[in-house]
């Protein structure tokens, strides 16, 4: 990826990119709760362009990451519940090219009472930066759509998106206040993780499974979170489990850990 000029007030592409990710989302932190309308289906497809979501000027500042007037595209599951509270989120970054949910999540999403939103044409052979952007702007789409509530954005993904997951988790732990790592994490740079008191105050998953080939460096990494401070986390080394989606039970133990209800 090229980058602008480095001269004094100059900044790089990819700054510019995340300055970019901060609007996506910073109009929802301020305004609290979506009110958007609801719709009849649990499954459905959101879609709209980069300008669509954050202007043509701030979009025209990602061209070179995306397109400002292409389309991009999210998969949602609603939960399916009688909640009387708003839900959260769980946004989900895939190492392929769809964004669908495992259908063995959606009775876990309904009992956290959770929404489920996934980026399509997001996976590995993307460029990270332009995943992060295409997770982040799906807080944005889903906000004209759909209410929830800002303090339950969580943040997942499995082998490469579990790498961006952890990306997102640690740059911006004021969005995202939980995170499950499901067989791929990466440990945060100091340079691009200013508000390190902050993201310790967040809960993190580190899962992987006994037959994983990263399970030795999902487990360093999390050893790392906890000598940073970062005590709040969680390693569920599934028996058994190769590299793959947890099931059922495991994804629910995972989720009542972000949600504090595991004791």
């Amino acid at each position: 990826m090229s980058t602008s000029s480095t001269q004094s007030g100059t900044l790089r592409k990819p700054t510019w990119a995340l300055a970019c990710i901060c609007l996506c989302i910073a109009p929802i932190l301020a305004a609290g709760a979506s009110t958007g309308n609801e719709p009849a289906t649990d499954g459905l497809r959101l879609e709209a362009t980069p300008a669509q979501l954050i202007g043509a000027q701030e979009a025209a500042r990602l061209a070179d990451i995306l397109d400002p007037e292409e389309p991009l595209s999210w998969e949602v599951y609603l939960p399916d519940n009688d909640a009387t509270e708003t839900p959260g989120v769980l946004v989900y970054v895939s190492p392929r090219a769809s964004g669908q949910i495992d259908p063995r999540w959606k009775s876990v999403m309904d009992t956290h009472n959770l929404i489920y939103i996934g980026a399509n044409n997001s996976g590995n052979r993307i460029p990270t930066i332009q995943r992060m952007v295409m997770a982040t702007m799906a807080i944005r789409a889903l906000a004209q759509n759909h209410a929830f509530t800002i303090e339950r954005i969580y943040v997942s993904g499995f082998s490469g998106g579990g790498r961006v997951a952890s990306r997102l988790a640690s740059q911006y732990p004021e969005v995202f206040s939980g995170a499950i790592y499901i067989c791929g994490v990466d440990y945060w740079k100091k340079r691009q993780t200013p508000k390190v008191d902050r993201l310790l105050e967040n809960r993190f998953v580190f899962l992987t499974g006994s037959k994983d080939f990263n399970r030795n460096e999902t487990s360093r990494i999390y050893r790392k979170y906890l000598k940073a401070g970062a005590t709040q986390s969680k390693l569920m080394v599934i028996p058994g489990m190769r590299h793959q989606h947890p099931d059922t039970a495991n994804m629910a133990e995972a989720l009542r850990f972000l949600d504090g209800t595991d004791q």
